[in-house]
């Protein structure tokens, strides 16, 4: 009975998919995690019906919903009694939290990649500077030698900014998107520059110079942190699977040693 749920339900999963490819054919430049597009294709529909009754939720969160109640209705059914109840409380509890913490581990990882990237930008935007261009020029061309995700929010920023909208307040607007602190430290440099006249190609040099540091410096924190989990699963985890083997065979040889008496 298990194995027909789990084979319907991953029939029920392909199928879905399968439509929502049909009805919104995926961008080639997508880079998605697969599972999210896969839960999101699951709760397209139960999404929809939703929407008609006045609940609002996303594909993603019904998808996630069903998936991981299946999944307490699954172990409930394995288990039984208290502990069946337990897992699947906890499943479904957490199928509902899944979506959330996905979009926050989503977006510190693209803080993170954008990141990387602010000490090129800030180096190619005093170069151009120093050459004698503008500083919204600047911004375009470093923005198209940038690209990536990047690239992209600043082209957003450009267009902005074109539209009329005031540079610190778009600049500003960039940072609180991004989550990155170099480009609330960019978009003050700016403001002082603008304010106070101080020559601004050095400003964005000695700001490039810190974002590296910083960031070697927040590698070596996570490194560091690291070591004792590292530890940890070595003693708790490889040490005892090395041993298993020695310790099996002495047993074994004890116990033929003594059954020989």
């Amino acid at each position: 009975m298990l194995l027909a749920l789990a084979a319907f339900a991953l029939l029920e999963a392909r199928r879905a998919a399968a439509r929502d490819r049909t009805v919104n054919p995926p961008d080639r430049g997508e880079r998605g995690s697969p599972s999210a597009r896969l839960l999101s294709a699951l709760g397209r529909r139960p999404a929809a019906l939703l929407a008609r009754r006045g609940l609002d939720m996303s594909p993603f969160q019904a998808g996630a919903a069903m998936a991981f109640a299946a999944l307490g209705v699954v172990a409930f059914m394995v288990s039984g009694g208290l502990t069946g109840i337990v897992a699947a409380l906890a499943l479904t509890g957490f199928g509902a939290a899944y979506p959330g913490l996905w979009l926050r581990a989503a977006a510190a990882r693209r803080t993170e990649r954008i990141e990387r990237r602010v000490p090129e930008l800030v180096e190619l935007v005093a170069s151009t500077v120093a050459a004698g261009a503008g500083l919204d020029a600047a911004l375009q061309g470093a923005a198209e030698a940038v690209g990536g995700e990047l690239g992209a929010e600043l082209d957003r920023a450009y267009a902005n900014i074109t539209l009329g909208r005031p540079r610190a307040d778009e600049l500003r607007d960039l940072a609180a998107r991004t989550g990155s602190a170099s480009l609330a430290q960019l978009a003050l440099t700016l403001r002082l520059s603008d304010r106070l006249g101080v020559p601004l190609a050095e400003s964005l040099r000695r700001q490039a110079d810190r974002s590296r540091t910083q960031r070697a410096r927040d590698v070596q924190e996570r490194a560091a942190r690291a070591g004792p989990r590292v530890l940890v699963v070595v003693v708790f985890v490889l040490v005892p699977a090395a041993l298993l083997p020695l310790t099996a065979a002495v047993l074994l040889t004890v116990s033929v040693s003594l059954s020989g008496f």
